[in-house]
């Protein structure tokens, strides 16, 4: 079906998360805004496969990718009555609508779970090893699948980790500069990195949403950087980008498109919204 009102839909909100010691990335595709579907991408041959579609929210800046890019652990969301039914069922939780969970990506299918408070998602420390932002005295109670073959803890006391700063500085950020207050930063308090010739800056608003913004560092300059909702240097040195629902390759002072994920709709969101490089 084809959406047919006054009004363009908008465009598809897009991030990736590199993987460390391969060419593999996963892209977090989200809208309409209930819905988020993952695609696992070789960045070296830019295949870009397809995969599941998520009902709900996935929290892209509490997620993480091992370092060959075989796992993903991932935050998740959705109150919905089917899913609280579903936990119920399955685990006996009628208070699981968010949980914490590590999959085979592009598939959100749950290879580990545990039902998640306030706070959740988490970070690996080598392929096979998780730290979850999950208090340790509380993760027996609320595991509610043992991945097979990885070694998990929680956080012990006042330990605390920080899993967006942690999964970009292992694929190369560097911290420039770390807020005084994470909510209600200004630009002035802004959480800065760098990366080769990239500025990334994250503000938080006094209504605690994120945002991020890039800018490009010394003589080089990247058309669409400004409007970029993403961008990185992949592991062969390339400057990806992510704007209006596309993925784009810089190539000199030229966008190169890769993909638009615009036309990509769970099958009752049917939109047309093509992409733009300007």
């Amino acid at each position: 079906m084809t959406r047919l009102t006054g009004t363009p839909p908008a465009p598809a909100r897009i991030w990736v998360l590199m993987a460390s010691a391969a060419s593999t990335a996963v892209i977090f595709r989200r809208g309409p805004s209930r819905w988020t579907r993952l695609y696992l991408w070789n960045t070296r041959t830019d295949t870009i496969t397809p995969g599941s579609w998520f009902a709900g929210r996935l929290y892209e800046w509490s997620s993480d990718l091992s370092p060959d890019g075989r796992h993903l652990v991932y935050l998740a969301h959705n109150a919905s009555r089917r899913r609280v039914q579903a936990a119920i069922e399955a685990f006996g939780d009628d208070a699981m609508w968010t949980w914490t969970a590590v999959c085979a990506p592009p598939w959100v299918k749950a290879l580990g779970l545990w039902s998640a408070g306030p706070d959740g998602g988490g970070l690996f420390t080598d392929n096979h090893t998780l730290v979850l932002n999950h208090p340790a005295s509380h993760l027996a109670q609320q595991t509610r699948i043992t991945p097979a073959g990885f070694a998990v803890r929680g956080l012990d006391g006042a330990e605390q980790i920080h899993v967006l700063s942690t999964s970009l500085e292992r694929t190369g950020w560097r911290v420039i500069q770390r807020p005084e207050r994470w909510y209600g930063s200004d630009e002035e308090d802004a959480f800065i990195l760098h990366k080769q010739e990239l500025e990334l800056r994250f503000i938080r608003s006094p209504q605690g949403g994120w945002k991020a913004t890039y800018i490009g560092l010394g003589p080089a300059t990247w058309p669409g950087l400004e409007g970029a909702s993403w961008a990185d240097f992949d592991q062969d040195g390339r400057l990806l980008m992510a704007r209006h629902g596309c993925i784009f390759v810089a190539r000199g002072a030229k966008l190169q498109q890769l993909k638009d994920f615009n036309q990509d709709q769970p099958k009752r969101h049917v939109t047309q919204q093509p992409c733009s490089r300007s």
